[in-house]
């Protein structure tokens, strides 16, 4: 019995390290497509390849009415959801867009923090030692990347802090939706709102075209397949097989990923003061997630 435990255990570490992988290998992917197309058609597009994906998967399962036979509550937190997402994934693309995504991706996983501060304000919980150190690590890293950022990239700076405060909002309100809704159904009607507003988005803010897509439509479907999809998938057994603080602990290894496969494929890396801020931001939150799990350890003891 601890035999097949450990076995399910090490598989979860397999599987969250691919799904790291994966949300990695898509943010260079994004970057990439980027060069020929705009942030919002690349949304419009990922999001409902995601939608008919997700579709196929899901509604075979369960029928129409089973899917969407939710509360009231549970269609307005899913909607908060899709709201805040399509927040945070504009304003993380457009920074992208204009900056290193070895760079973005470190910046990124500010979204841990400002997930933890809205449990404090929100849920009345408070900051352990570890967790107040991780803060100062995380800021540390932070102010490091800004002031030392290339004048260029002041502006994509700003837009991916910005989606990361987005993607804490978005981390929290999730964490309520799936109390109502099971999270394979939440993540599919997700994808599908995103997909609306999206092009609702893009059709209402002078849409020039499909111009660019021929060059890049093969890795606007990978796109859509690897991340919203398969990364998201992944991340969902993962969970089932480990605590969500050691996913959590797991995921911030994105941004090694992304500045591997970026150094690798677009030959971009960031400059080693702005790799410190960015290493520093990174462990600072690592430290974070690692001092909430010891707390609920202490308290479940």
């Amino acid at each position: 019995m601890q035999t097949k435990i450990q076995s399910s255990t090490e598989t979860g570490y397999a599987i969250a390290l691919t799904s790291s992988f994966c949300s990695g290998l898509s943010t260079v992917i994004g970057k990439y497509n980027l060069e020929y197309i705009s942030p919002l058609l690349m949304n419009s597009l990922i999001f409902s390849i995601a939608t008919v994906a997700f579709a196929v998967w899901t509604l075979p399962r369960r029928n129409i009415r089973q899917t969407f036979s939710i509360t009231r509550i549970g269609w307005f937190w899913i909607l908060m959801f899709a709201l805040t997402s399509w927040l945070a994934l504009w304003a993380f693309w457009a920074g992208v867009q204009k900056m290193d995504p070895s760079l973005a991706s470190f910046l990124n996983r500010s979204e841990v923090l400002v997930a933890i501060i809205l449990g404090i304000i929100f849920l009345c919980e408070r900051f352990t030692k570890l967790e107040t150190l991780g803060t100062v690590l995380a800021f540390t890293g932070i102010l490091v990347m800004r002031l030392t950022l290339r004048v260029e990239y002041s502006e994509g700076f700003w837009y991916v802090l910005i989606g990361a405060v987005f993607f804490g909002i978005t981390e929290f309100v999730s964490k309520i939706a799936v109390r109502h809704v099971t999270p394979v159904i939440v993540a599919f009607i997700r994808n599908a709102f995103l997909a609306l507003f999206f092009w609702l988005t893009l059709l209402t803010d002078r849409f020039d075209g499909f111009e660019g897509i021929e060059t890049v439509w093969p890795t606007v479907i990978a796109l859509g397949l690897i991340g919203p999809v398969l990364a998201r998938i992944l991340y969902l057994f993962a969970l089932k097989r480990l605590e969500l603080s050691k996913v959590a602990v797991i995921s911030q290894i994105q941004p090694v990923f992304v500045m591997l496969i970026a150094l690798l494929s677009l030959h971009q890396l960031p400059t080693l003061r702005e790799t410190t801020g960015g290493l520093f931001l990174l462990f600072g939150i690592v430290v974070m997630v690692w001092g909430r799990y010891r707390k609920r350890q202490i308290i479940r003891t």
